[in-house]
């Protein structure tokens, strides 16, 4: 990266596109693909088959798709679920390793700092155009995925509680990239490796995720459905958290798993079974919480970011 590229002339802002025009292109790229794989299955991709059942929001498995389209709409809906969701890693990725962990450790960064770019500049223009780029593709992902969900609405895959579909369908999944790329600055910055800088941003990134995932069932307040010893376990649509029996003293406790054995549930003074979960209409309630989670945890690290360069380059 020479003197002139950066000169106050070109323009801080024209120096990041161009020094990073291959990933924007990538990105671009990436967004147009799924794009259109979530437009067929929009579209053209649920012609080849038929809806078995009636398609209810909100029920689990209220319909099932046949015919010889279905296995190929099932397939491209898992794979585009997939793509969106693995965006925070791909930003956590790209910010460690190639946004600030090159030119860290190559000392290009140094070199900006010395051509009239202070330094907090410098990184405001490198996490803000990502920053936007990723809200503008990931918005539109996320905003088609929900055209996806809502044309057959019964369908497993479309359901918010199925496994992996949950940070597909709202505002987390535009959060989360925007955490992933402070987190690979704020990495970047303590490591001053690339591939170091790449590893860890990632393993931290995943690390929230599965924290998230831990704890998502308990942002909001929860329902319970309770059967006696003939009923056994309830029937309910939603968020499994956690099951179990009841005793005669309303205590909840591990399942004995006696169910057909009467001896056995009197000796553990058992007299029905429980099951807490999320129901079906909490999804915008636990999506805007933990979307501000997110938030303000971006902001926390994007602070720390500033605030490790500004002792830095003191």
């Amino acid at each position: 990266m020479s003197a002139a590229v950066l000169s106050p002339s070109t323009g801080l802002t024209r120096t990041v596109l161009r020094l990073h025009r291959l990933a924007l292109w990538l990105w671009a790229a990436y967004v147009a693909v799924t794009a259109t794989m979530l437009l067929w299955l929009w579209g053209p991709g649920s012609s080849g088959w038929h809806i078995t059942g009636k398609c209810v929001a909100g029920v689990m498995n209220a319909c099932t798709a046949t015919g010889p389209g279905a296995g190929t709409y099932t397939y491209l809906l898992s794979l585009t679920t997939s793509l969106i969701t693995i965006v925070p890693a791909i930003a956590a990725v790209f910010a460690g390793g190639v946004l600030f962990g090159r030119e860290l450790e190559r000392g290009t960064a140094s070199l900006a700092w010395t051509q009239s770019v202070p330094p907090a500049r410098w990184l405001a223009a490198k996490l803000a155009l990502p920053a936007s780029f990723l809200v503008v593709g990931t918005g539109i992902l996320v905003a088609l995925r929900r055209l996806v969900a809502a044309g057959a609405s019964g369908l497993p895959d479309n359901q918010w509680f199925t496994t992996g579909v949950y940070g597909a369908l709202g505002p987390t999944a535009v959060a989360l990239p925007l955490l992933g790329l402070a987190l690979g600055a704020l990495v970047a910055f303590i490591a001053r490796r690339v591939i170091a800088s790449a590893c860890v941003s990632l393993a931290v990134t995943g690390i929230v995720i599965a924290a998230l995932d831990a704890i998502r069932g308990r942002l909001w307040s929860t329902a319970t459905v309770t059967g006696d010893i003939h009923q056994g376990y309830r029937g309910f649509t939603g968020l499994l958290l956690d099951e179990g029996a009841v005793t005669g003293s309303g205590a909840r406790v591990s399942d004995p798993l006696c169910v057909d054995d009467a001896n056995c549930l009197a000796r553990h003074n058992i007299t029905g079974f429980y099951r807490e979960f999320q129901p079906a209409s909490h999804f915008w309630q636990l999506q805007l919480v933990e979307t501000g989670i997110l938030l303000a945890l971006t902001a926390l690290v994007t602070v720390a970011a500033f605030t490790l360069l500004r002792r830095r380059t003191a």
